[in-house]
């Protein structure tokens, strides 16, 4: 079995409004601390996964600090979907086992669009998802939540954690196809 997605008919040729793009737990609450939730939510069509939910209830932020995100807010916000062990299996045999170093949320996360076909994108800024994302089809699937935000349509300065911007996420991109990181 091919860990890499199916492909899409018609490759994105960016990031658009109304795109589909599946976020991690860390992506969840950045959004919400940064204040720029309510617009992605309406910018985008978000999903998540059930672990990763479950993530956001604890509220930690990367790097430390906790953030309390209304969880029912995001319910009615965002899909959140489950992921059967059948599933979750599939993808982490694929993964040559990849998928089984990451945290809950992440694994499912990947598990979830493993076998998701079309077009869609995802946000997490965790290098052990990225990692998993060198299969062919996958890494480029990646994206930030600075770009989000430019996409959405906010035009107020944030300041994004370095992490959350398309610099980083590019840089690691390169180094992981030169198989520096």
């Amino acid at each position: 079995m091919d860990w890499a997605p199916r492909p899409a008919k018609h490759q994105p040729m960016g990031l658009k409004s109304g795109d589909v793009i599946f976020l991690d737990t860390t992506a969840i609450i950045e959004a919400h601390v940064l204040g720029i939730w309510k617009q992605l939510a309406v910018g985008f069509k978000l999903a998540t996964s059930g672990k990763c939910l479950e993530e956001v209830v604890k509220g930690n932020r990367p790097g430390g600090g906790r953030a309390m995100v209304d969880i029912a807010e995001i319910r009615c916000e965002m899909s959140v979907l489950q992921v059967d062990d059948k599933t979750l299996v599939e993808a982490t045999i694929a993964s040559e086992g990849d998928l089984s170093r990451l945290h809950a949320g992440e694994s499912e996360l990947l598990a979830l669009v493993h076998a998701k076909e079309g077009d869609w994108s995802i946000s997490s800024q965790d290098l052990g998802c990225l990692h998993c994302g060198k299969a062919p089809g996958l890494l480029d699937r990646f994206v930030s939540l600075e770009e989000m935000a430019q996409v959405a349509g906010i035009r107020r300065r944030i300041l994004f954690r370095d992490h959350f911007t398309k610099k980083w996420l590019t840089t690691m991109r390169t180094r992981l196809r030169l198989g520096t990181l």
